[in-house]
């Protein structure tokens, strides 16, 4: 599973092409073979124009360029706020432009099939004090990976979220 996640990410990591190619390619979802990834390819083609050329703007990629972290990446594209580009798109979008610069999660966000594996597998209430949200807003929840099983705790940020999205069924 981890292996496939990385592949996703390995063309963000190639410093071949420049941060706009890649600027695009996040946000569209291209995977390597540039086929798009599934959560992507369910967006209005107008949204993701929008937020494309939000991004595009040269005064975003040098924010970008000075990001020091994943959440401050997540913040730049969090800022971006057009409809129907919720909180699993800037998510995705922040990942793969993260992948570009080196900077990953260090919590587990949670947003649709994550945020239902973790609340299953840990037992978790809408008012559980271990949930934390990004920017206090209550869209985009997040964990500290010290909250998952000890099991879980190897993988990094990103991989437990995909963990818990793909195997949310198996947890009752």
């Amino acid at each position: 599973m981890a292996s496939y996640e990385e592949w996703k990410l390995s063309d963000f990591r190639r410093k071949d092409k420049s941060i706009e190619e890649h600027i695009k390619d996040a946000v569209w979802g291209y995977l390597p073979d540039r086929k798009r990834d599934s959560h992507q390819v369910q967006l209005d083609k107008d949204v993701l124009e929008e937020v494309t050329k939000q991004l595009l703007d040269q005064a975003v990629i040098n924010q970008l360029n000075q990001c020091k972290s994943f959440d401050e990446i997540l913040v730049v594209i969090y800022c971006i706020k057009t409809k129907g580009f919720g909180a699993l798109s800037v998510y995705d979008t922040a990942l793969r432009l993260g992948a570009y610069y080196h900077l990953y999660p260090e919590v587990v966000y949670l947003h649709r099939g994550a945020e239902i594996g973790a609340k299953r597998l840990l037992k978790l209430t809408s008012t559980d004090e271990r949930i934390k949200y990004f920017c206090d807003d209550f869209n985009y929840p997040y964990l500290q990976k010290d909250h998952f099983p000890m099991e879980l705790q190897n993988l990094t940020a990103h991989h437990i979220e995909n963990f818990l999205c793909r195997m949310q069924k198996q947890f009752t």
